[in-house]
C-alpha cells in the first residue's frame, strides 16, 4: 500500500477535473474530486498540497493543503466529497489556488460565501433587586466571529416573568375555582397570570451602531429598567436577544432591613 501525503507521493494518483471547485464558509467549503489509483497497489490518500501558481506552498499552516480520507485499490476511480477550512474572517470572494500532482497541474477555485457570525460572553447575569424602575447594567464581550463587519444592533426590550408566575397562579385558580370545574378554573388562572404580568423590560445597550470588524472584540454596556409595575418583593428571571444570540438574566428581590437595637425594635 502507498500512502499519498501533501509531502509525499502525489504523483502516484490522477485527478479527472481540470479545475476543482470548493463553495461555503470559510470554514466549511465543500466540493468534489473524481481520483483514479493507476497503481497496482492500494493507494490511501491523506491530504493534497495547496500552492500558488508559482508553485509555491502557503505560510499559513493548515492552508496549504487539502484533508483527505479514502482508501483506491488498484485500478479504481471514485467521486469523494472533500472539504477545506480558511481562517473565519477570510474575507468573501473567489481565490484560485492550484494543486500540484507530479507534473500536472489542476486549478483550485475557492469561493468564499459572506458569513454574518458572532459569540456573546457571558451569556448569563444575575442582578439584585428589583424594585420598580432600578436600572441594572451588563457588561459583556461581543467578538466578531464570522468574515464581514457586524454593527451592534439597537436593544428595546425584553421580557421577565416572576418565577413564581404560574405556581401561584395556578395554585389559586384550583383553591378559588377547583370545585367549579374545569373552565371556571382556567378561567381563573388566566385572571391571575394577566394581573401579575409585569410589562416588557426596557434595554438598552450604549455602544448601539458602532462596527466591529472581521475577528475584533467590543464590551458592551447593555442595561436594564426594571417595569414600573413590577413587585420589589418577587423575583424575576427572564431573556432578551442580541442579534441571533439569546442573553439570560436573573434579577433577585433584595430589601435592606433596618438595623435593631435592644429589644427588636427598629432604629
Amino acid at each position: 500500500m502507498i500512502t499519498v501525503t501533501s509531502e509525499t507521493s502525489q504523483e502516484k494518483i490522477k485527478i479527472v477535473e481540470k479545475e476543482i471547485i470548493l463553495n461555503g464558509s470559510p470554514g466549511d467549503l465543500k466540493g468534489y474530486v473524481q481520483f483514479v489509483n493507476k497503481q497496482k497497489e492500494v493507494l490511501r490518500i491523506k491530504s493534497l498540497a495547496l500552492v500558488d501558481k508559482n508553485k509555491k506552498r502557503f505560510s499559513k499552516k493548515g492552508a496549504d493543503f487539502i484533508r483527505v480520507a479514502i482508501r483506491l485499490n488498484p485500478g479504481e476511480e471514485r467521486l469523494t466529497a472533500i472539504d477545506h477550512e480558511l481562517p473565519s474572517t477570510t474575507p468573501p470572494g473567489t481565490y484560485e489556488n492550484y494543486m500540484m500532482l507530479g507534473k500536472q497541474m489542476h486549478k483550485v477555485k475557492m469561493i468564499v460565501q459572506p458569513t454574518l457570525d458572532i459569540e456573546i460572553y457571558p451569556n448569563k447575569f444575575t442582578f439584585l433587586n428589583s424594585a420598580p424602575g432600578k436600572k441594572h447594567t451588563a457588561v459583556l464581550t461581543l467578538t466578531n466571529t464570522g468574515n464581514i463587519p457586524f454593527q451592534v444592533p439597537v436593544l428595546k426590550h425584553g421580557a421577565l416573568l416572576d418565577m413564581d408566575l404560574l405556581c401561584r397562579a395556578f395554585g389559586i385558580g384550583f383553591r378559588e375555582k377547583g370545585v367549579d370545574g374545569l373552565m371556571s378554573t382556567l378561567d381563573e388562572v388566566s385572571k391571575n397570570i394577566k394581573t401579575h404580568l409585569i410589562d416588557w423590560i426596557s434595554v438598552s445597550v450604549d455602544e448601539f451602531g458602532q462596527i466591529v470588524q472581521p475577528g475584533d472584540c467590543l464590551v458592551l454596556h447593555v442595561n436594564f429598567i426594571i417595569p414600573k409595575n413590577a413587585n420589589p418583593k418577587n423575583d424575576y428571571d427572564g431573556s432578551f436577544r442580541l442579534w441571533n444570540k439569546e442573553i439570560s438574566i436573573v434579577i433577585k428581590s433584595h430589601i435592606e432591613q433596618n438595623k435593631t437595637r435592644g429589644h427588636g425594635k427598629a432604629k
